[in-house]
């Protein structure tokens, strides 16, 4: 009899899944719904306006990755000094904290990457149709976006906007547990996933960066993999061993 209650009895999902999806379901009305639904329509009426006027050289989506790198960035920062508390106070653990938004932040890099990736393509097509050159920021409006392959194109920019996003935790959890000097001086350190992958892994002949200078060799993609995956373990050691600051009365 005991056997069979315990049958059917529903087994909940691990804390870590439950806070995951929370989340996600946060980040995910806050990126796709309100930045990349406000962003593309706009991308659409500046390129409408400018097409009156001259002839449309270069990408509209592609100005649009700055926005997409560095909210969700901010966004990480917020959920990892505001939400970690919250969490901690409603009796979860740190480390449950540490792999859902671990998990988030690969699942807001990929999902980003891929919104942007499936955007150039529908612009391709359009600016195909209306004999628009269709041309990164980066390539000097000589080389066509997708010249190196677009899987080659997603893969960058799925490592690009997940390191943003660990470089946004790492800022905010580090802020969290040592305060804003410290915080500051480890500014380096907090940015280096980010730092890595946009100056080390990513081709700024094939690929969108965020600065002008790139050293990409084969040597440096597996630095900047390594870096990505060290501050991964970083951001897991500091959230779980962070003290939680209660409100004196």
């Amino acid at each position: 009899m005991s056997a069979v209650a315990a049958s059917d009895t529903p087994t909940r999902a691990p804390q870590w899944l439950r806070v995951y999806r929370h989340l996600a379901r946060a980040y995910g009305s806050m990126v796709f719904i309100w930045f990349w639904a406000i962003a593309l329509p706009v991308v659409a009426i500046v390129l409408f306006i400018v097409s009156r006027n001259v002839a449309v050289e270069v990408s509209g989506v592609s100005f649009t990755f700055h926005g997409a790198l560095w909210f969700p960035f901010s966004l990480a920062i917020i959920v990892a000094t505001t939400y970690l508390p919250i969490h901690v106070a409603n009796g979860m653990t740190r480390r449950s904290f540490s792999g859902a938004a671990l998990a988030a932040n690969v699942t807001v890099g990929v999902g980003s990457a891929l919104m942007a990736t499936a955007a150039l393509l529908v612009e391709e097509r359009i600016y195909d149709a209306l004999g628009w050159l269709h041309a990164d920021t980066f390539a000097g409006n000589v080389l066509g976006v997708f010249h190196d392959g677009v899987l080659t194109y997603f893969v960058g920019l799925a490592f690009l906007f997940t390191a943003g996003q660990l470089s946004g935790s790492l800022v905010g959890v580090v802020y969290y547990r040592y305060g804003g000097w410290v915080g500051t001086l480890l500014l380096p350190v907090t940015l280096a996933p980010l730092a890595a992958i946009g100056f080390l892994a990513l081709d700024q002949d094939s690929q969108w960066t965020p600065w002008d200078i790139s050293l990409s060799t084969t040597w440096g993609d597996a630095l900047a993999v390594l870096i990505l995956l060290a501050s991964a373990v970083a951001f897991h050691l500091v959230a779980r061993n962070t003290p939680i600051a209660t409100r004196k009365a």
